[in-house]
């Protein structure tokens, strides 16, 4: 049923439950799992400043560390494919956009974000793409 799932992540717990939700149905249907950051292009704030500040990280190194955390946080088995994209403007189009360009069957998203990114995944945005997305969503919640 699901080839291609899309998961958007920023590093919240919300996004890690998207993240586990994601990697288990990946894991189920053997689907290839794509984890999405976006960097909506805001000032860092919150433990994404303090991630940059304590370990000396550029802006991009902060969001590759997002995906990397994602990605342990999948638990996907061997020969599951995991791919990690980070995406830049404005978060719901971004994450619809990619959905569009890997053919993406699946779209999960935490129900809250981090502080400023909490747009990324909350309120206008969840409801943005459950609204315009062309393939099931889902929302998970902490």
């Amino acid at each position: 049923m699901f080839k291609t799932i899309l998961v958007a992540v920023d590093g919240s717990g919300h996004a890690g439950k998207a993240v586990r939700c994601g990697g288990d149905i990946a894991k189920t249907y053997g689907a290839k799992l794509v984890l999405l950051a976006v960097d909506g292009h805001r000032p860092l704030k919150g433990p994404l400043i303090d991630l940059a500040k304590s370990e000396d990280l550029s802006r991009s190194e902060v969001f590759e560390r997002i995906l990397a955390s994602a990605r342990i946080l999948a638990e996907v088995p061997e020969g599951v494919t995991v791919e990690q994209r980070v995406g830049f403007g404005d978060p719901a189009d971004e994450i619809l956009d990619e959905a569009g360009r890997i053919d993406a069957d699946l779209i999960v998203v935490g129900s809250r974000g981090l502080g400023e990114y909490a747009e990324l995944l909350l309120g206008s945005v969840s409801r943005k793409i459950l609204h315009l997305a062309k393939v099931p969503v889902l929302v998970a919640h902490s």
